[in-house]
C-alpha cells in the first residue's frame, strides 16, 4: 500500500531524530493521518533490517483493529492479549495490549511503537526505562499528557489538522450550539492526564435537573441540522445517556444506548445495528470517546461539558473520517465545548509537557494559523463561527464612534446598515411580487425589532442580505417536511 505524503515526510522525521540521538519521538498524529499504516511500515522496515518490533496497544478495541490493518499488509503478527487465538510468540512482529505487556514475561524486540501514548502506564515507563537502550516511538493525536516530557523526548508534527482537512482527508466540520446548563458552579477533579476536568456527578446532576429542557432542544438540533444523519451522542451519565435516548424515541427518531457495563457481544450487536442503519442515534457516556471508529456517521451531539482539549478533539475525531457520500460532519454542541475550547481544526501541539510547571494544557498548543479564536453563535442558523461572518450570511456590522473626549471608542451596529437591510428586504419583496410586509416581518425576524421608517428601496442586493433569505427559506421548507 503506497504511503501518502506526509506519511512518508513523518518516517523521514523519525528517521531524523533517532539519528540525532533521540530515543522516544511523538508522532503527533491526527483522527485520519493513517498511523496504523505508518506503524506497520516502520515495523516492516525494521524487520527488513533484521529487527523485531513490538505495537503497545492500550485496549483491546485497539488490539483487534491493529491486527485487521497488519494483516491486509501481509505482516507475519503474532499477539499477545490474553489467550487471543493470534498468539504466535516467535513471530518477528507482536501486537500487544499494555495490560499484557507488563504482566508476562517480555519477549525479544529491538524496535517499539506505543500508540495513545498520551495515556502513561506505570509499568510501561518502567518497561521503557528497562529497555533504554530500544527505540520507542510514541503515537498520538493528542500529546498534551502532564508530564510526557520525562518520558518522551521529542514531537513531531509532520501535519496538522487543518492541512488534513485542506487536502481532503477529513470531512469539514459545521458546528451549531445549543440549551445546555452553566458549568460556573461546578467543581473541578482531578483528571488522569494531569489537568482538572468537570466533576462528572455535579455535571450530571445539573443535566438531569434540566434534562425536559435540553433534551427537548436537543432534538429541534437534530432535526434541524442533522436530520437523517447516523449520529453519536455523548452524555455526563449513563442515566442521562438513557433520559436522551428515550427523548429521541419519543419523537419516533430511532435511539439506542450503549455502555461498558453491556456484554461484549451485546454491544457488538448494537455497533452492527447502528453501523447498518437499523437506529439512528447511538447514545453513551464516555465509551465512544476513543477507539471508536465508524466513518459512515456523520453528527455528533455533545452534552458533555470538558475542561480538557484532549478529550474535545478525541471525541470530536470521531466523526472527521471520510466516507462514501460524506461531505461534511455536524456537531451539535449543548455542552458549552466549543466556545470554552475553540475549533478542533485548529489545535497545533507545540511542546511536550516537562512535568516542572504548573500543568497547563494551553501552553502546549497553539493555534493554527493564527486563527480567530473567539467563537459566537449566529442568531439566524445556530451555527458556530469565528471573524465576524457566518457561512449562513449573517454578518455582524460595527463602526467606530469617537466620544467627545476623543478617549474612548465605543462599537455599535450602524443605523445606516439597519436602513440598509431594510431597503434590500423591500427590494426582494417587490421582485418576488410580496407585499411589503413580507419585508417588515423579514426584517424583525433577524433584528428582533421593527425596521426603521425609513423605507427606502434599495437598488442592488447584497451577499449579506441574500443569504438570510436563503436561510429563511430553507428553514421554512424544513419546517414543512416536518410537518408533513
Amino acid at each position: 500500500m503506497p504511503l501518502r505524503p506526509h506519511q512518508e515526510l513523518a518516517i523521514q522525521m523519525i528517521r531524523d531524530s533517532l539519528r540525532r540521538g533521540k530515543r522516544r519521538p511523538v508522532l503527533a498524529a491526527p483522527c485520519s493521518f493513517g498511523k496504523t499504516i505508518t506503524a506497520a511500515e516502520m515495523l516492516a522496515s525494521a524487520y527488513r533490517k533484521g529487527r523485531r518490533g513490538i505495537f503497545i496497544c492500550d485496549r483491546v478495541k485497539l488490539v483487534e483493529q491493529t491486527v485487521e490493518a497488519f494483516d491486509a499488509m501481509g505482516l507475519d503478527i503474532g499477539v499477545m492479549q490474553g489467550d487471543h487465538y493470534r498468539s504466535k510468540p516467535h513471530a518477528p512482529i507482536q501486537i500487544a495490549s499494555v495490560q499484557t505487556l507488563v504482566r508476562r514475561k517480555t519477549p525479544e524486540f529491538n524496535f517499539a511503537i506505543v500508540d495513545e501514548c498520551h495515556t502513561l502506564y506505570n509499568g510501561l515507563t518502567e518497561l521503557m526505562d528497562n529497555y533504554n537502550a530500544v527505540p520507542f516511538i510514541g503515537l498520538s493525536a493528542t500529546p498534551y499528557s502532564k508530564g510526557m516530557g520525562k518520558v518522551y523526548d521529542d514531537l513531531i508534527v509532520p501535519i496538522t489538522t487543518r492541512q488534513l482537512l485542506d487536502q481532503g482527508y477529513l470531512c469539514p466540520i459545521e458546528y451549531y450550539g445549543g440549551a445546555s446548563p452553566s458549568t460556573a458552579k461546578i467543581k473541578r477533579v482531578r483528571a488522569k492526564t494531569g489537568g482538572t476536568e468537570f466533576d462528572p456527578q455535579a455535571l450530571s446532576a445539573a443535566y438531569e435537573q434540566q434534562a425536559i429542557t435540553v433534551n427537548g432542544d436537543v432534538v429541534k438540533n437534530w432535526l434541524e441540522h442533522a436530520n437523517g444523519m447516523q449520529t453519536i451522542a455523548f452524555s455526563p451519565s449513563i442515566r442521562h445517556s438513557k433520559h436522551l435516548v428515550d427523548t429521541f424515541n419519543a419523537s419516533g427518531i430511532p435511539a439506542v444506548h450503549i455502555d461498558g457495563y453491556m456484554s461484549q457481544e451485546e454491544r457488538d450487536w448494537i455497533y452492527k445495528g447502528h453501523d447498518s442503519g437499523e437506529f439512528l442515534i447511538l447514545s453513551c457516556s464516555q465509551l465512544l470517546n476513543t477507539g471508536y471508529d465508524a466513518p459512515n456517521v456523520q453528527a455528533l451531539i455533545d452534552c458533555y461539558p470538558t475542561a480538557s482539549k484532549i478529550v474535545l478533539q478525541q471525541r470530536y475525531g470521531r466523526v472527521q473520517r471520510t466516507a462514501e457520500g460524506k461531505d461534511r460532519a455536524i456537531i451539535l454542541d449543548h455542552a458549552g465545548n466549543v466556545h470554552r475550547h475553540g475549533f478542533i481544526e485548529d489545535f497545533v501541539p507545540e511542546m511536550l509537557d516537562d512535568g516542572e510547571k504548573n500543568y497547563n494544557e494551553e501552553r502546549l498548543i497553539k493555534k493554527d494559523d493564527k486563527k480567530e479564536s473567539k467563537t459566537r453563535d449566529c442568531p439566524l442558523c445556530k451555527s458556530i463561527f469565528s471573524g465576524l461572518r457566518c457561512a449562513c450570511g449573517y454578518e455582524i456590522k460595527i463602526t467606530s464612534e469617537i466620544h467627545g473626549d476623543g478617549q474612548e471608542m465605543v462599537r455599535i451596529a450602524a443605523q445606516k446598515d439597519k436602513e440598509r437591510w431594510y431597503g434590500e428586504l423591500l427590494k426582494y419583496a417587490r421582485q418576488k411580487k410580496y407585499s411589503d410586509g413580507w419585508a417588515f416581518h423579514a426584517y424583525k425576524e433577524k433584528f428582533k425589532e421593527p425596521p426603521p421608517k425609513t423605507g427606502i428601496v434599495a437598488d442592488t442586493l447584497s451577499k449579506d442580505v441574500t443569504g438570510f433569505i436563503k436561510y429563511m427559506n430553507i428553514r421554512r421548507a424544513k419546517s414543512k417536511i416536518r410537518a408533513a
